[in-house]
């Protein structure tokens, strides 16, 4: 048994253990498990995926989750243009809502330099979590270190505006408006020529409270089963130093689910 094979199984054995059992929906959107790599003569074209999981979860209440992720991209040889979104439906104890979801616009110019600058704007929301809303709008630099046909990797550090309303009662909300550094580190390797794993981190902080950030760490695993359908495992682990409300400081997410290319 080789290396490669050694950790796909290591991956994928708690993946089918656990299921799709996860805690609350991660805070922190990746965007980086929607980047795909295009050659740089590629002609201007539009790709898309579309994606399905279904989870279970036990904090204060029973939840059911049944996900969809979508997500489009324009190429134009050398400017990326990303519209992501996704909307859980949810049933709380036999009840059931739409209580989470994001729209993420983000645009990267010049991609295939070794720096490129990037522009984005996000809307998310979050009411399992206790999350009203929240906006933010900022940009950033991208950073290629390693470009090779099997692996890629890249530091992305820049800054955004945070806006947020969290609900602490049915009747008293909390709201903040923060200036934040983002900054994250992503490798992307080829196992096999079906099998891709995707590793990233993410490290966001107020200036003047830099040592007490939110971090997140995720781990992909995408195995084509043909041309336009892929089993996806996903592993997100979050840790918030300071959470705005009383909710807990450490939140994972696994998930399973197909993924259709468009």
């Amino acid at each position: 048994m080789n290396i490669r094979t050694l950790l796909l199984l290591v991956l994928i054995t708690p993946a089918f253990l656990i299921g799709g059992f996860s805690t609350i929906q991660a805070q922190v959107l990746n965007v980086e498990s929607f980047r795909t790599q295009v050659d740089g003569d590629t002609l201007a074209e539009w790709h898309g995926q579309t994606g399905f999981d279904v989870s279970l979860s036990k904090f204060n209440e029973r939840v059911f989750k049944f996900g969809n992720d979508t997500n489009a991209a324009y190429f134009t040889g050398r400017h990326r243009y990303l519209f992501l979104t996704s909307v859980e439906l949810i049933n709380v104890d036999g009840s059931s809502v739409i209580s989470n979801g994001y729209f993420h616009l983000r645009g990267t110019f010049n991609e295939n330099s070794t720096l490129s600058p990037e522009a984005f704007s996000q809307f998310q929301y979050n009411e399992n979590l206790g999350m009203k809303e929240r906006f933010l709008t900022g940009a950033s630099v991208r950073y290629t270190f390693l470009d090779r046909p099997d692996i890629r990797g890249s530091v992305v550090t820049g800054g955004m505006i945070e806006y947020e309303k969290w609900g602490v009662t049915e009747d008293q909300n909390v709201e903040n408006t923060f200036l934040k550094s983002t900054s994250s580190l992503s490798i992307r390797g080829q196992l096999t020529e079906t099998t891709q794993l995707l590793l990233i981190g993410y490290y966001q902080a107020r200036p003047d409270q830099f040592f007490k950030p939110r971090v997140t760490s995720e781990n992909q695993l995408n195995m084509r089963i043909s041309e336009r359908l892929t089993f996806r495992v996903n592993f997100t682990l979050a840790y918030d130093v300071e959470p705005i409300i009383d909710i807990p400081k450490l939140t994972y997410v696994l998930r399973n689910g197909l993924v259709i290319s468009l």
